[in-house]
């Protein structure tokens, strides 16, 4: 995993991420109908804001390369384990994970050894949640070039949905659902806000309140993946 001197509060405080956001809300309960872990795994748990959600109904542990990260999220969820190396992650301890919005922070090699870890991690047939920004989805094409994916420095692998389905095969995580998070990062167009949330960002309300995987790859922001964790 990358540096984690780079996750520092000076980060946080500039991307407004250390909180409880809705988003955090829907994946929990994606994590629940999707994954149904008895012990999971919040891999780049950060300041352990969506680590707590999930210790709420299931043992959850974290993986965090950042110190000042990892100190926030052991206060937050004190009945987790944080790990600082993916190397010190019990053998088959998880039967399930989630890794959102970490992947595109890791560039391919060291994102490979990742998820090598990852693989020994868990149990044969454990299913995680990945959630990473499409640069080839639609939110992209209508904000171009000041997209949100591209406004943080520290994305440095961002690949297009369907490439992540190969990448995430070919280290024995194939892709079992696949959706978007649909257009929420409003405006979108030259409308006032309001009506530009009402014009894009119903498909998007829709899901979170099912809490339910309904809209397609590519129509949104992020794509977001049930992955199963295949035979050695």
């Amino acid at each position: 995993m990358p540096e984690g001197t780079a996750y520092d509060e000076a980060y946080y405080q500039a991307n407004g991420q250390d909180r409880d956001r809705p988003a955090l809300r829907l994946y929990d309960r994606l994590v629940r109908r999707y994954v149904r872990p008895t012990r999971v795994l919040d891999v780049g748990c950060g300041t352990g804001h969506l680590l707590a959600r999930l210790a709420r109904r299931t043992p959850a542990d974290g993986l965090e390369v950042s110190a000042y990260s990892a100190r926030l999220a052991r206060e937050r969820s004190p009945r987790s384990t944080v790990y600082a190396d993916a190397e010190e992650l019990p053998a088959g301890g998880f039967d399930g994970f989630t890794a959102v919005h970490v992947l595109e922070h890791i560039p391919d090699e060291p994102l490979s050894a990742l998820l090598g870890a990852l693989h020994r991690a868990t149990r044969p047939g454990s299913r995680g949640l990945v959630v990473v920004p499409d640069p080839a989805g639609r939110a992209r094409a209508l904000h171009g070039d000041g997209w949100l994916g591209f406004t943080d420095p520290t994305h440095v692998n961002l690949k297009p949905h369907a490439a992540w389905v190969d990448f995430l095969a070919a280290h024995g995580f194939p892709v079992e659902r696949a959706a978007s998070d649909g257009l929420w990062h409003f405006p979108y167009s030259s409308l006032p806000v309001p009506l530009d949330a009402l014009r894009h960002g119903l498909p998007m309300a829709a899901q979170f309140l099912a809490g339910r995987l309904l809209l397609p790859p590519g129509s949104g922001e992020s794509s977001i993946l049930v992955v199963r964790r295949a035979q050695p």
